[in-house]
């Protein structure tokens, strides 16, 4: 038998409050109309996996399926980024990833279909079949594809959106990478709505910390004890703690500018771990883990890939294989892309060192086209 005193009425009273800033701040901004929501969970396979039979559950959240044109958690994220930008009158965007960004060929695939021109500013990556097929597809979309040295693009995406406000009389909308601000932190917040129940414990891939971040917090905002693993897969320059407080910080000053009195959120009220024991020995580079996490996630029907999900999915194996996971209610975010890729251009049409890079990834892994 529970008895709630005076101080426990107050607590309960205080996290449905917060939860309903969160719906109250999320119902306030715009939305592009894109997302296919909610997405189902479905049984994950609890006796293929070592580990999970031990009292254990284990279930997959299927964001693969957020839209039909083209999924992966980037969708959730440009429903309201893209929202927000036609809702300003923007006519451009411009954003960020890696030559295989899914990040920037959903950006790509969402913003041409609601006719905004598209920018993307490319960093080198290993090379990856994966990753030329996503530069092919950007060809055939009509993305104007910018090459850096690096992973810091920010001078040349100043020159680029210099030109596009002398064109179009309109700054264009600037996405960071990974679709990451706070409104992608808000719309992973409200995904942690759409579950049933709770589950112990959530695995995700984290690359610019926008999906784990806003599982952490929805959450914590809704009272749930979930913990959230963060499986960290890009490097730890763009992917760490304090990354997590500025972002944590810039949300909670997005719901207050929406819902004046909201009370705020503490790094301390989350229940959230950033592990870096999956990255491997660099961004996109496979590692034996992650090549079997995708193995196992195929026997039963699902796709991944071993940059982001798989390795997201072999910590969990790891995890199961230590017993660390019995008697739990495990699930994985599965934040792949499971939508027939966009019709591939001629790689003719690449700057010069795409067209470098896509050979070098027709020599590794064949043809991908």
């Amino acid at each position: 038998m529970v008895t709630l005193n005076a101080a426990g009425c107050a607590i309960v009273h205080e996290v449905a409050s917060r939860a309903s800033y969160l719906r109250s701040a999320l119902a306030a901004l715009p939305r592009a109309g894109i997302a296919d929501l909610p997405t189902p969970v479905e049984r994950f396979a609890p006796d293929g996996f070592p580990g999970l039979s031990e009292g254990a559950t284990a279930e997959i959240k299927r964001d693969d399926r957020t839209s039909a044109l083209y999924g992966g958690n980037k969708v959730r994220k440009l429903d309201l980024i893209l929202g927000e930008a036609l809702a300003q009158g923007r006519r451009a965007v411009v954003t960020f990833g890696a030559y295989g960004s899914n990040h920037a060929l959903a950006t790509a695939v969402h913003a041409t279909a609601l006719g905004l021109e598209t920018h993307a500013v490319l960093s080198p990556q290993a090379p990856t079949g994966a990753a030329s097929a996503t530069l092919l597809a950007h060809v055939g979309l009509g993305t104007s594809m910018h090459p850096v040295d690096g992973w810091d693009g920010v001078r040349e995406a100043v020159r680029i959106e210099r030109g596009l406000a002398r064109r179009h009389g309109v700054e264009p909308c600037v996405i960071p990478m990974g679709g990451t601000n706070a409104l992608a932190v808000l719309a992973y917040a409200e995904a942690v709505l759409e579950l049933d129940a709770p589950p112990d414990v959530i695995y995700v891939a984290a690359g610019t910390l926008g999906t784990a971040l806003g599982l952490a917090v929805g959450a914590a905002l809704a009272g749930a004890p979930t913990r959230v693993e963060a499986v960290r897969v890009t490097p730890e320059a763009i992917c760490n703690h304090a990354v997590v407080e500025r972002l944590l910080a810039e949300t909670v000053a997005k719901v207050r500018s929406l819902a004046p009195t909201f009370p705020g959120l503490s790094m301390g009220e989350l229940r959230f771990r950033l592990r870096d024991d999956l990255f491997g020995p660099g961004y996109a580079v496979v590692t034996p883990e992650s090549e079997a996490a995708v193995d196992a996630a195929r026997a039963e029907g699902v796709e991944l890939e071993t940059t982001y999900t798989g390795k997201a999915l072999a910590a969990i194996l790891m995890d199961a294989r230590r017993g660390g996971l019995s008697g739990q209610r495990v699930l994985f975010w599965d934040t792949y892309n499971s939508a027939a890729m966009p019709a591939p251009g001629d790689p003719g049409a690449l700057p010069a060192v795409l067209r470098e890079y896509i050979g070098e990834c027709d020599r590794l892994f064949g043809r991908t086209r």
